[in-house]
């Protein structure tokens, strides 16, 4: 895999994967380094949208406002994971830091330069978004064969392992969000958080913030393995 040095930092990642030297410092003349501290909005120009990133470090969360006109959590990205321009950053739309938080960025008509130059890096790209769609339905399966108390220790996990199994995650959402996303109630996803802590599974010394105490029995109550087999 190909490794990109920037801003004094080597940067692996699959979108850079059987590029040249050559090609990756041409890369690094078409990306440019945003930081932003918790809470800020990240500025981009709608008009512009979609545009490519790399979340470095850090976390944000992408909201849309719905037919109501109401916000709603659409997407949320960890350190590591591509920003795809098949998001629905358009009017309407804002993305948020979640914490202090570096991206790699690339307006969308340098985007298209870079991948005529570098025809790698569009079949790079196509794979990673190809990736995305197979995971976001395997996903679904999974989580519509589960029990309440597997959804949420699903949901769980899902953050842990996005952001690199630390021993403490940032939890990105409140109980209303983790029930949209899990298909249950507030009052169900609040019951089963307070039960998870009860068994010592997790430990929440903040409203944002987890402690995995037992990752092993975390895993095992996402009844992941069952769900694969009955699918």
């Amino acid at each position: 895999m190909a490794l990109c040095p920037y801003a004094g930092k080597q940067l692996s990642h699959a979108l850079f994967q059987g590029l040249t030297r050559r090609e990756m410092h041409r890369v690094e003349q078409g990306f440019s380094k945003e930081t932003y501290a918790s809470g800020d909005p990240v500025p981009r120009d709608p008009d512009a949208m979609p545009f490519l990133g790399l979340v470095l470090n850090g976390a944000l969360r992408e909201d849309v406002r719905d037919a109501r006109g109401e916000r709603r959590l659409f997407a949320l990205s960890f350190a590591g994971e591509l920003l795809s321009p098949l998001g629905p950053r358009r009017v309407g739309g804002q993305l948020t830091a979640l914490e202090d938080t570096t991206l790699l960025t690339c307006a969308r008509d340098g985007f298209d330069v870079l991948a005529c130059e570098i025809p790698r890096l569009q079949l790079n790209l196509l794979h990673l978004l190809q990736g995305q769609i197979v995971e976001t339905q395997r996903w679904q399966t999974l989580l519509g064969r589960k029990s309440a108390s597997q959804r949420v220790a699903s949901i769980l996990a899902w953050f842990h392992a996005r952001q690199g199994g630390k021993g403490e995650l940032v939890l990105p959402v409140n109980r209303a969000e983790l029930g949209q996303m899990s298909g249950l109630t507030l009052e169900t996803v609040s019951r089963q958080i307070r039960a998870l802590e009860k068994a010592r599974v997790i430990g929440l010394p903040q409203p944002t913030r987890v402690q995995v105490l037992d990752e092993a029995m975390l895993n095992s109550l996402t009844g992941d393995a069952l769900a694969r087999r009955a699918a």
